[in-house]
């Protein structure tokens, strides 16, 4: 059986298959990018088409996804994300207020298609910020310079999550973190709010110099009693324990010294305190006394 009765039908069929070939290459070159679609990591797709709309039942994945050349695929990312915020508050005394501040948050993967459908591709600055900001502002234009001053940060920060949290969880997105980076008062607020605690601190230390002061009195108090006691034990007295500590401290000492020892008279203590100074004993227990200036 023959395929081609003459040359001429066959030139035909190769006629219409090089057509066919050029159209599908020509349909390739053109609309690859919205045929074969890819979704690379952290990413995810809504599905509009063009004969039912955005297809509210279905987010996307990571991969490849062959789709007609007339429907569209928009990529979102789901990964956290980052908007920092630098706002000029007025406090709840009419002060101005400088707060810088960074907010992490992501789209809510299984919510994608209806915040794609009621929001759009734009969504940090159509709803995220606005959202925040109107948040932040009403909560510290509630706040007076001085409570701004001595807040807790991470309390405030979580507090702050929470509450933006409940906000745009109904709005498909997740927050995931609050912090804030810089808090600017007024030159005269911050001087004056310095001083007071420049002041408190003083305070604080002279509350510390007293306390010790008072356990050092408290000390010295215990150690008297303790040598009046061991004196009366031994029958001696203050002074001479001293003179015997001070012998045994000269004695544990590494170094060649010479001890003038007392008479009996003295207990036979060395010569280092009261008259002795000024009293050396000779020998067979003879007191030799320093000569007299002569006077005219």
């Amino acid at each position: 059986m023959k395929i081609f009765d003459t040359r001429s039908d066959r030139n035909e069929f190769l006629r219409r298959a090089a057509i066919v070939t050029l159209v599908l290459l020509f349909f390739v070159v053109f609309f690859h990018k919205r045929v074969f679609v890819v979704i690379k990591s952290g990413e995810a797709g809504v599905l509009y088409s063009v004969a039912s709309g955005t297809d509210i039942k279905r987010t996307y994945g990571e991969g490849l996804h062959i789709i007609s050349p007339f429907n569209t695929m928009t990529i979102y990312d789901v990964r956290t994300q980052k908007l920092n915020f630098s706002q000029s508050i007025i406090s709840k005394n009419g002060l101005k207020i400088r707060l810088d501040y960074a907010v992490l948050f992501k789209p809510d993967r299984n919510f994608l298609p209806l915040l794609h459908q009621q929001v759009g591709t734009d969504y940090k600055n159509t709803l995220v910020a606005p959202c925040i900001e109107a948040k932040i502002r009403k909560d510290i234009s509630e706040l007076a310079p001085e409570d701004i001053f001595m807040m807790d940060r991470g309390v405030t920060e979580k507090n702050e999550i929470d509450s933006l949290r409940k906000i745009l969880v109904n709005n498909k997105v997740q927050i995931e973190g609050y912090f804030i980076s810089k808090v600017e008062l007024p030159d005269i607020i911050d001087s004056a709010i310095t001083a007071v605690f420049a002041r408190q601190q003083l305070n604080e230390e002279y509350r510390y110099r007293l306390a010790v002061e008072q356990k050092e009195r408290q000390r010295k108090i215990i150690e008297a009693q303790g040598v009046r006691d061991f004196a009366t034990i031994l029958n001696v007295s203050p002074a001479q324990w001293r003179a015997l500590d001070v012998t045994q401290r000269l004695a544990a000492s590494p170094n060649s010294k010479m001890i003038i020892m007392g008479s009996n008279g003295s207990g036979g203590l060395p010569v280092i305190m009261g008259d002795q100074f000024t009293t050396v004993p000779a020998a067979g227990g003879a007191t030799v006394r320093p000569a007299t200036p002569n006077r005219p």
